[in-house]
């Protein structure tokens, strides 16, 4: 028994021994990978560095300086503890003066590294100073939330609207109406980061007649100047998923897509001619292929705050003390003086009992091609996604997906948000593949998109989720299975209504007629969608029509066959603008949103009603909840 037992630890010793093996070798390969993907885009617009090995030890007592912009502060914190933990007897000193100061203090020697948020300019180089990149930060090109603008533009066109070349959006394809720029001051690390683009160098850079100067370089301050025809710009992670704020895609693309063109680049900087022991030191372990992953983390983490956050310090584990075992003499009978050689078993039986234990629940060391290809594992978040037939040729998805989930998935890998819409007609996906599907690109501030379908009268479902750079796909939610209506056509009669009344003789939703949706966000926020053909509005125009509005009744407890509803809110449309987010005052109770004109004397003439709908005190949006309205 015992050499059966030796040769099993053996060989399991010799198999964990190998799976240990090529976890190592996958961790050590991931970073690799991420560092391969990065360093290209690192490239652009930084000065060349000299790179540093990554040092195998450092000696005690060693002390990094560092003065630093606060773009870098996450950064700086994040590979400062990790350098003290790896060397121990070392320490990291920073300070947070700004980019200028810390590159003034450079050449004299006060400090070793200087950590900026910009690419070093001529003079700078000049001078014998050598940036080493680190990370970048997309820079986000934005306007308002109310800005009907929504077409993409070209880095040319945005030179140009920053040189006051182009001041009317109907000059790139929007609205007539002149275009604000909101800019920020001359010191501004974003600013001086698109400064060194060559679409910016064709002509001076500055900003024309059409600019708003802001004081100090806030992000938040930006958002509050754009209004309904400003333009601006910030770092991506700062916008993304804020909803007073559209970012405009440029070439067509959004900054989660590597081809979008502009970035501010993070680094550290060191004197050419003489670094110091504690730098190189640093610089090498600052870019090992290990830390990148820590730092693109660190990096998305700094982009929303305004000052650097210390990281707390991890207490130190409590040491537990081993059990002491206490032996209980079994009490004896005095009748029976035999010794009960039965006992003897017992550490057997528990030895053989372990080792069963340890058979049923030892983890099957894999081959080795199956441990370097087997994807993470992913936690499937909470989210929800919705799919709305629009008519028998297009369908409208939306979803709610909390920060927190994205960023998880980010760090997982994921960086191109999608959404995939599989033909599921009579299929059960559970246990069978789609017919077909099809993929469409999103980008992370949005939270809906208009998509066409190819063949009518089958079902679909909707899912989103996001693709790694290796091509796994990272699932958030799927939408319940909906029935894409066959293609028939069916003519519009206008239907007038007294203000305050709500008929219900509008036809069902089919193509080619006025239809409003109604979709429920959470127990407190809806979201309305509309389509309303111009001969529609024109026509009611014509009978008087002047203010487009959407009112909001509470139908519960009604039947709208043969009751009016009396309780509504009311609030003013823009003609050029499609949908509109309100606010539920009263849960768990129907509500059903009309779309209409006011006339100037106070008639109601009604395009389009919805479907009635329950918004409910439960609805959440950590919660998975479909609904689906015709």
């Amino acid at each position: 028994m015992k050499k059966r037992i030796d040769k099993m630890f053996c060989q399991n010793k010799s198999l964990i021994s190998l799976t240990t093996l090529f976890s190592l070798s996958a961790t050590a390969f991931t970073p690799l990978v991420i560092s391969l993907t990065i360093r290209p885009v690192l490239a652009q617009s930084l000065g060349v560095s000299t790179s540093f090995p990554v040092p195998q030890s450092v000696k005690s007592g060693t002390k990094v300086q560092i003065n630093s912009t606060t773009s870098m502060g996450n950064i700086n914190q994040a590979l400062a503890k990790r350098f003290k933990a790896k060397f121990p007897g070392t320490d990291v000193k920073i300070a947070y003066d700004g980019t200028d100061t810390s590159l003034k203090a450079l050449p004299n020697g006060k400090i070793d590294l200087a950590a900026i948020g910009r690419s070093l300019t001529e003079a700078e180089k000049a001078r014998g100073l050598v940036s080493t990149p680190i990370a970048r930060n997309k820079i986000a090109v934005i306007v308002g939330k109310d800005n009907p603008y929504k077409n993409s533009l070209t880095s040319e066109q945005v030179a140009k609207i920053f040189q006051g070349e182009i001041n009317n959006w109907s000059q790139v394809g929007g609205s007539p109406q002149p275009i604000r720029l909101i800019d920020r001051p001359e010191n501004s690390e974003l600013r001086q980061a698109l400064q060194n683009y060559p679409v910016f160098k064709k002509a001076s850079f500055k900003t024309g007649a059409n600019t708003v100067k802001l004081p100090a370089d806030n992000t938040e301050a930006v958002i509050k100047e754009l209004g309904t025809n400003g333009i601006g710009y910030a770092i991506a992670d700062q916008v993304i998923n804020n909803p007073n704020v559209q970012i405009v895609s440029l070439h067509k693309v959004f900054p989660t897509d590597p081809r979008y063109p502009f970035s501010q680049p993070l680094g550290y900087v060191y004197q050419k001619s003489n670094p110091s022991p504690a730098a190189k030191a640093f610089l090498g372990y600052a870019t090992a292929p290990e830390n990148q992953r820590i730092i693109e983390e660190a990096r998305a983490g700094n982009a929303t705050l305004a000052k650097p956050i210390v990281p707390k310090a991890v207490p130190e584990p409590i040491a537990t003390p081993p059990a002491k075992i206490a032996f209980v003499p079994m009490a004896v009978r005095e009748s029976q003086r035999e010794f009960p050689f039965w006992l003897l078993l017992v550490p057997l039986l528990g030895v053989l009992g372990g080792l069963l234990w340890w058979l049923l629940n030892r983890r099957t060391p894999t081959s080795v091609s199956a441990r370097v290809a087997a994807p993470e594992p992913v936690r499937t978040p909470e989210g929800r996604i919705i799919l709305t037939p629009r008519n028998c040729r297009d369908v409208y998805a939306y979803w709610e997906v909390p920060n927190e989930v994205k960023l998880d998935l980010r760090r997982q890998g994921g960086r191109y948000l999608k959404v995939r819409v599989y033909d599921v007609t009579d299929i059960d996906m559970a246990r069978q593949p789609p017919h077909s599907m099809k993929e469409f690109d999103c980008h992370e501030q949005a939270q809906d998109i208009h998509i066409p379908i190819a063949v009518d009268n089958r079902d679909y479902a909707a899912e989103l989720g996001y693709f790694t750079n290796s091509d796994r796909w990272l699932k958030i939610a799927r939408s319940a299975p909906v029935r894409v209506p066959a293609c028939q056509l069916v003519g519009v009669t206008p239907v007038t209504a007294t203000a305050g009344s709500l008929e219900s003789n509008h036809p069902a939703s089919i193509e080619g007629e006025s239809r409003v949706i109604l979709v429920p966000r959470n127990s407190k926020n809806a979201y309305v969608y509309w389509e309303v053909p111009e001969a529609h509005k024109a026509q009611l125009q014509h009978q008087g029509g002047r203010k487009l509005a959407l009112r909001v009744y509470d139908t519960t407890g009604i039947d709208l066959q043969g009751q009016p509803a009396r309780i509504f809110r009311q609030f003013e449309c823009d003609q050029s603008t499609p949908d509109l987010h309100i606010t539920i005052v009263q849960s768990d109770r129907d509500y059903v949103a009309e779309l209409g004109y006011l006339t100037n004397d106070g008639r109601w003439l009604k395009l389009a009603h919805s479907a009635p709908v329950k918004v409910t005190y439960a609805m959440s949006v950590t919660k998975t909840s479909i609904l689906q309205f015709g």
